[in-house]
Formats: C-alpha cells, sequence, structure tokens
C-alpha cells in the first residue's frame, strides 16, 4: 500500500513566485505611497485668529520695548501686557475677575516701577506664574504646583511654537489644491509686474520710490539679528497663549513635609534621650544667656586682647545658626512630647532661649556696627535675624497648636516673601550712607571709599557733606554720577526723584 505524499504549506520559491496573485491589477497596492497611512493633522492655535493677533501684537510690542532699548519700567509695561493677552484667551472671565487679576498683576510690578533690580524682576516673573497656574487649573494652586507649571512653561514651552510652525506646514503640503492655487498666482503676479514697470516708467514719483526701496539694503548683521529676536520672542510668548492641560500636565502634587518616622530613628530618638537632651540644652543656654548679659552690661570683663567690636562679630553668626538648629529639633521631636507637659513646657523654655539668642545676635551687631559702619552684608544680617526670630515664633505656635509642618513651611514663606517684597521699596544705599555719616564721631574709622561706592543714590548725601566741609567728599575718580534717563523705557520711580532733586539743586 503506498503511502500518500501531503506537503503542508506551500514552498517558499513557489509562494515567491505567485506574488501576482496577492492583488489585482487596478488595485494598487505595490504604490507605496497608496499603502502609507495618512498620520492625522493636528490642529494648532496657529489657525486660529486671535491667538495669533495676540503673539503677533506682543511681538511687536517687545521689539518696541527692548530692542536696542535701555529697560526699566518697559518690563512691568510688558508683564501687564502679557496679562492681558492671557486673560483676553481665556474665554468667559468676568470683569470683576479681570480686575483683580489685573489689580493683583499692577501688585507683583511695583517693585520693578519703583527700580529695576534682580528683586524686583523676581515678583514680575512671581506674578506671571501665579496666572498661569490659575489658567491652567482653574483655580488657585499650591505654590509647588505653580512652580511646576512655571518650569514646564520655560522649558518645554520655548519648543512649542516650532513644533506648531511644522505642523502647519506640513497641513499647507497635505492640502490638494495648494499646487492649483500656487499655479494660479503665476499669471497674475508675472502680467502684474510688467504693468508695474510700464507705470514706473511713465510717472517719476513711482519711478523714485522704487529707486529708494531698491538702494535699502535687506538681510544685515543687524536686521538678521533682528529677525532672530523676534523668533525668540515669539517662542517665549506662545506657550503663555495657548495654556492647557493637554501640554501642561497636571503638575505634580506638593511634597509632604513630615518629621522622620519613628521607627527609623528608635535607636536614636527615645523619651529619655530626649528628656536628657532638653535639660542639657536648657542648661547650656541658660550658661550662654547669663554670660551675654554679664559681658553687654559690663558685669564681666573679656579675656586680654579681645575687644567689644571682635566680640560682637565673633558670635553674631554662630548664634543664629544655633536657633535654627534649635527650631530643627523642635520640630523633630515635637510630636514625641507632645503627650508629656514637662518635656512640652522643657522644649517651650529652650525656644524661649533661642528668643533670647537671636535678640541678642542682634544687639551684638548693632555694638560692631556703631563700631565700625554699616553695610550691604550687615544690613542683610540684620534681616536675616528678623526672619529666623519670626521662624522661632511660628515654630512656638506650631508645636503648641499641633499644626503641620506644611503650615510652618508655608508661613515662613509667606513672611520671608513679604519682606523681600519690602525691601524692593527701600532705598538702601541711602540708608546706610546716611547711618554711617551719621554715627562717624561714634565710629573709629569712617569708610568714605564704601560710600562713595554706593552709587548715585548717595549723591544727596555726598553734596550736603561736601557744602557742609567745603571739600571734595569722594576722589574724583570714584565720585558717582547720575546718568539722566533716555527714554521712558528706563523710568523708574527711585532714579526719578533722585533727578528732580539734584534739578532743584541746580536751580538753586
Amino acid at each position: 500500500m503506498s503511502k500518500q505524499l501531503v506537503i503542508h504549506g506551500v514552498p517558499d520559491s513557489i509562494r515567491s513566485d505567485g506574488w501576482w496573485l496577492a492583488c489585482s491589477p487596478n488595485s494598487g497596492a505595490s504604490d507605496p505611497e497608496a499603502t502609507r497611512t495618512e498620520r492625522p493633522r493636528r490642529h494648532t492655535a496657529l489657525g486660529k485668529p486671535i491667538p495669533l493677533t495676540a503673539l503677533i501684537v506682543l511681538v511687536l510690542l517687545a521689539d518696541w520695548l527692548f530692542w536696542d532699548q535701555p529697560i526699566g519700567v518697559s518690563v512691568a509695561v510688558f508683564a501687564m501686557a502679557l496679562s492681558v493677552g492671557i486673560l483676553s484667551l481665556r474665554k468667559g472671565t468676568p470683569p470683576r475677575v479681570w480686575g483683580i487679576v489685573l489689580a493683583i498683576q499692577l501688585l507683583c510690578n511695583l517693585p520693578v516701577i519703583e527700580q529695576l533690580q534682580a528683586l524686583s524682576v523676581m515678583f514680575t516673573v512671581f506674578g506671571i506664574a501665579g496666572l498661569v497656574a490659575w489658567v491652567c487649573f482653574g483655580r488657585l494652586v499650591s505654590g509647588w504646583r505653580t512652580l511646576v507649571v512655571m518650569l514646564r512653561v520655560s522649558t518645554l514651552g520655548a519648543v512649542l511654537l516650532p513644533v506648531d510652525l511644522l505642523d502647519e506646514l506640513r497641513g499647507a503640503r497635505a492640502t490638494p489644491g495648494l499646487k492649483q492655487h500656487l499655479t494660479s498666482l503665476i499669471l497674475p503676479l508675472g502680467v502684474g509686474m510688467v504693468f508695474a514697470l510700464l507705470l514706473t516708467t511713465a510717472n517719476p514719483i513711482l519711478d523714485k520710490v522704487v529707486t529708494q526701496f531698491s538702494r535699502l539694503e535687506f538681510l544685515t548683521a543687524e536686521q538678521l539679528w533682528r529677525v532672530l529676536f523676534w523668533y525668540c520672542a515669539a517662542s517665549l510668548i506662545w506657550p503663555y497663549l495657548v495654556l492647557n492641560t493637554a501640554w501642561i500636565s497636571p503638575a505634580s502634587k506638593a511634597p509632604r513635609f513630615a518629621p522622620p518616622r519613628p521607627s527609623a530613628m528608635a535607636w536614636l530618638i527615645t523619651p529619655a534621650s530626649v528628656r536628657s537632651s532638653l535639660v542639657l540644652f536648657n542648661i547650656l543656654f541658660a550658661v550662654q544667656t547669663v554670660l551675654d548679659v554679664g559681658v553687654l552690661t559690663g558685669g564681666m570683663e573679656l579675656p586680654d586682647g579681645m575687644t567689644y567690636a571682635r566680640y560682637a562679630h565673633r558670635g553674631a553668626y554662630p548664634l543664629v545658626a544655633t536657633a535654627l538648629l534649635a527650631g530643627l529639633f523642635a520640630i523633630t521631636i515635637h510630636k514625641m512630647i507632645e503627650d508629656s507637659d514637662l518635656l512640652m513646657n522643657l522644649l517651650l523654655l529652650w525656644l524661649g532661649q533661642n528668643l533670647f539668642l537671636v535678640i541678642m545676635a542682634a544687639f551684638r551687631l548693632s555694638l560692631y556696627v556703631q563700631a565700625y559702619s554699616l553695610t550691604y552684608l550687615r544690613v542683610a544680617a540684620f534681616i536675616w535675624m528678623g526672619l529666623v526670630f519670626v521662624g522661632l515664633v511660628l515654630t512656638i505656635v506650631q508645636v503648641t497648636r499641633s499644626l503641620s509642618i506644611g503650615w510652618l513651611v508655608r508661613v515662613n514663606l509667606a513672611a520671608l516673601m513679604g519682606t523681600l517684597y519690602l525691601c524692593c521699596f527701600v532705598n538702601f544705599a541711602w540708608g546706610i550712607a546716611h547711618h554711617n555719616l551719621n554715627s562717624a564721631a561714634q565710629m573709629s574709622r569712617l569708610d568714605t571709599h564704601y560710600i562713595c561706592r554706593l552709587g548715585e543714590q548717595v549723591l544727596p548725601l555726598i553734596r550736603a557733606e561736601e557744602d557742609k566741609t567745603g571739600k571734595p567728599f569722594c576722589p574724583a575718580y570714584m565720585r558717582p554720577t547720575h546718568t539722566p534717563n533716555d527714554s521712558w523705557r528706563d523710568w523708574g520711580f527711585r532714579a526719578w526723584r533722585l533727578r528732580v532733586y539734584l534739578d532743584r539743586k541746580v536751580q538753586e
């Protein structure tokens, strides 16, 4: 009995030779262009007239305000215009909300109007960041989420315009009638140029205009840089006009501030160790307080070779660092001792001694300033000590009321931002020079060179001192000079006040 031969499948050679069985003659499947799946076009905001118009207006405004121009109040003007552009593209914004948002933006730009400096520009950026986060999420969000959104707008958003341009060009190439439209323009443009040439020959006015136009230089280095400025400005402005969660994904949640887990630190932080630490710390700080009071009141003498100025300068900053460490320690352990009245009272006593140490550190620094002079760094040290004092008070409130660490962080940040905002309106140069000149009799040496290096804001004090002594206060090479504003763009309220004063002195 013969066996039947069975072949499973088709051999590769036959299957390859039968390619013509795969399609009909009219199917056109062999054409790679026909089998290519066309990607759907992404509709961008560049095709919408309102965002595109706002972009053009803002780019032209940026060119007018910043290109080859000094900057000053122009930063505030552009920030307000950008805020209006962002709000105008948010649908359904009632007039009341418009007023509130613009009032907040004006408040954030007041430091720039006072004087353009890094600190004032920071508040302008914060104002725009808050507006961006509010438009994206439709509500006020946490500072952490606002920061993340602003970082995405300034990084990912910078490449949004080039991507949208490529999508628009790809969509234009895919338009079926594009070639026909371009072909239809050949006839009118060609014949129109012939007519324009004939009319120009017959009309001397047109001929003069064309001649002057032909003499213009195109694509010079300056023009190329200006075009690049337009492109960069448009790329930076565009993401603010197309704010949505499609490309600004919901920002990550704010980090949760919580004390270390007891299980992780159980071997180190125990009720017994905390109790011993609080007792020891109170004793150490009590000794420090008694010695400080004794020295500063004159009841104790300093070691040989140690002056009061050196003593004041030496202890100011370590005492502030000690207070900061004390605050961190209190935040770490307060949950462990909240059930013990004795330990809680010891903690509050220790924090109270830290408050006194901060006051003594500020007093030491004031003695050092009286002996020598006031400087920017010493002013910053006074401000920093005040913030540390406020932070310790807030820590006591947080411990006694069992509030969260997130609350403590938020209120400290609010205190910091409020202090920096007020600092924008303080003329520190004038204040430092005024203090040093009025306290010159008590100082061991008046640093006139430092006063002369403080800038033009001390010119009124220098002139008053020169009128009193009758001789130059600063060397000629160090004397500050006032340069009047060339344009309203670099106007500042502080510089304007100085100019009014100097003009009045000239008239007298």
